[in-house]
């Protein structure tokens, strides 16, 4: 069962406005995944360009909300597939990459609670590909319930977003690190529990 805690169920409503006219006038969810591939690399961009945290904040919500359109509108045409699913998931990893790199980019060299950009931008992508990772394999070994802890993607980036309007990325770079890590130890300790519970039913 899906969390009740998570930050896309806020969006829910705003989705399917989008997802809705868009599945009706034939557009494919891929081109929407896609879609939200450039929105992710124009935030990175211009975050390098300008220095506007500000408007990488609006970009990098736009890309996740998108995220969001792309399932919706697959749904609603009854074309939700494996193929689907899985360019999905692989093009979230590149977006994040993109999200989270840009900022060890702008501001290379600088450092914050005694460590430099570079190493806590290292610290959110290998913790966000962690949480993603330990989800994956635990569905794979026959774990029902996946969406646990607090920091699924969708709060991870609406926590970027609300520091990088608030034009203190660099905390938010920090916050989304740590929820990364935690949730990613979480989920590895629950589904570690439930795999080796159901080996002892067995």
């Amino acid at each position: 069962m899906p969390s009740k805690f998570r930050v896309r169920r806020i969006f829910k409503r705003l989705v399917l406005v989008i997802a809705r006219p868009l599945a009706r006038a034939g557009v494919q969810p891929n081109t929407i995944t896609y879609f939200s591939l450039l929105l992710a690399l124009l935030a990175a961009v211009m975050l390098i360009i300008t220095g506007s945290s500000i408007v990488y904040g609006i970009l990098v919500f736009l890309s996740g909300l998108f995220d969001g359109v792309d399932g919706a509108v697959a749904r609603e045409q009854n074309s939700v597939s494996d193929f689907g699913a899985f360019t999905d998931s692989v093009v979230d990893k590149v977006s994040e990459i993109l999200i989270l790199g840009s900022i060890a980019i702008e501001y290379s060299g600088l450092s914050i609670l005694g460590l430099r950009i570079e190493l806590w931008v290292i610290l959110a992508i290998s913790s966000w590909m962690l949480t993603s990772y330990t989800r994956s394999r635990a569905s794979n070994s026959g774990v029902e319930d996946l969406d646990i802890g607090l920091g699924g993607r969708s709060e991870r980036l609406f926590l970027l977003v609300v520091f990088s309007i608030l034009n203190q990325l660099f905390w938010g770079l920090v916050i989304v690190s740590i929820v990364g890590i935690l949730t990613a130890g979480y989920r590895f300790y629950k589904y570690q529990n439930e795999i080796a519970q159901r080996k002892r039913l067995d």
